[in-house]
């Protein structure tokens, strides 16, 4: 029985003096690590900085020439030139050395994930030994919308008229923009939509960008002026955030003057062979814009006063062109009245051919007698029906 209980105190010194044993004849080695300790911000914009620390952990034996080098991705730069390849000399057993970096991410990196490398060597037991270790940097890029390329396919625009407006949408950000709504907003403004007054885009990632269109009529009746019409523009950014901009498009609304003759009035109204006559031509303007430096000339084979400066017309609006000539020819005389104006779009040139009615001398000398005549016979028939009357 004593035998047997000292089987289990003989076994426990025997096996500390076996472990004291192998661990003094097993080689001693000295084994890094790199640790990372703080990575921050994570994710990180592109444009932001980066502070990153590690440590270095040495295993149970000393190291010597101890090298350690950093290699980010071309995206990441290191902002110290010097802590490249850095020389930590001699690290003791179970000994730390800890480092600081500061990086920078290039404006122009997009979302996505990128690494950075560090490579460690040291030498030890007389052998050279090396160990790498990556770790991952998540860049969240910001989107950033914008419009160029703006074109109107109208040359000149008036109130009635239709036109488009089309431009490039571009994602000139480093992130997707996710859930696009492009809107022209027309409220307030002499346009209506004459179509979708909304664009709808899943997906623009950066450096993409799309043609869009908006189709719009002019209200009738719009002030002639310059307009500015509002693009809005709103999407999601990576994280999910609402985001908005805005941008314009001018507009100028044109005005566009149409000139008429109204009416025309002659003095006398039925002018006689070598009267002198007065005419006048009522101008409209039935247009919406303004008229300028209106005028009218007469092409008609009298002599006189055969051009009227009207100058300045609005819309709605008349003038009177006054002319003054002898009549020197009788019958259907045959003319043409020329108006000639400017407006926004331009000058313009309006004819009318039209003829004056003249009345012949002696054809005319006629129409009296004959008057008299007849004015005469009906008195006789008056006073002789009278008398006739009284007798009875």
């Amino acid at each position: 029985m004593n035998n047997k209980s000292n089987i289990p105190h003989i076994k426990i010194p025997i096996l500390f003096a076996v472990t004291v044993i192998l661990l003094l004849i097993a080689p001693a080695n000295a084994e890094l690590d790199v640790v990372l300790s703080k990575l921050s911000p994570q994710p990180v914009e592109p444009g932001q900085d980066l502070m990153l620390s590690l440590t270095l952990a040495n295993g149970n034996a000393q190291a010597n020439n101890v090298i350690l080098a950093i290699n980010p991705d071309p995206s990441i730069i290191l902002k110290n030139e010097n802590d490249r390849v850095i020389n930590e000399g001699t690290i003791i057993s179970y000994g730390t050395v800890a480092e600081n970096y500061l990086l920078h991410i290039d404006q122009r990196a997009f979302s996505g994930v990128y690494e950075i490398e560090f490579m460690v060597s040291w030498m030890s037991d007389n052998q050279l030994h090396e160990i790498n270790k990556t770790f991952k940097v998540m860049v969240q890029g910001v989107p950033q919308l914008a419009i160029s390329n703006i074109t109107i396919d109208s040359g000149s625009i008036s109130p009635k008229d239709m036109f488009n407006i089309t431009f490039l949408l571009s994602n000139a950000g480093s992130g997707i923009a996710r859930e696009v709504e492009i809107s022209a907003e027309t409220s307030g403004l002499p346009f209506v939509p004459a179509g979708a007054d909304t664009k709808i885009i899943k997906i623009l990632n950066p450096d993409e960008s799309i043609e869009l269109d908006f189709r719009l009529l002019v209200k009738d009746k719009t002030v002639i002026s310059s307009y500015s019409i509002p693009i809005n523009m709103d999407y999601k950014d990576e994280s999910g955030k609402n985001q908005s901009s805005r941008s314009f498009v001018g507009v100028n609304i044109l005005g566009n003057a149409e000139l008429s003759i109204g009416n025309i009035k002659t003095e006398p109204q039925n002018p006689v062979k070598g009267d002198p006559v007065t005419m006048t031509l009522r101008i409209e303007n039935s247009g919406n814009g303004d008229a300028r430096s209106a005028k009218v000339n007469l092409n008609i084979p009298f002599e006189g006063t055969k051009t009227a400066f009207l100058g300045k017309i609005e819309p709605d609006d008349d003038a009177p062109g006054v002319f003054t000539f002898n009549a020197a020819e009788s019958g259907d005389i045959p003319y043409t009245a020329t108006i000639e104006f400017e407006d926004d779009l331009g000058k313009h040139t309006v004819k009318e051919v039209l003829s004056l009615n003249v009345l012949d001398t002696n054809k005319s000398g006629i129409i009296i007698p004959v008057i008299a005549v007849i004015l005469a016979a009906g008195i006789f028939v008056f006073y002789f029906s009278r008398r006739k009357n009284k007798k009875q």
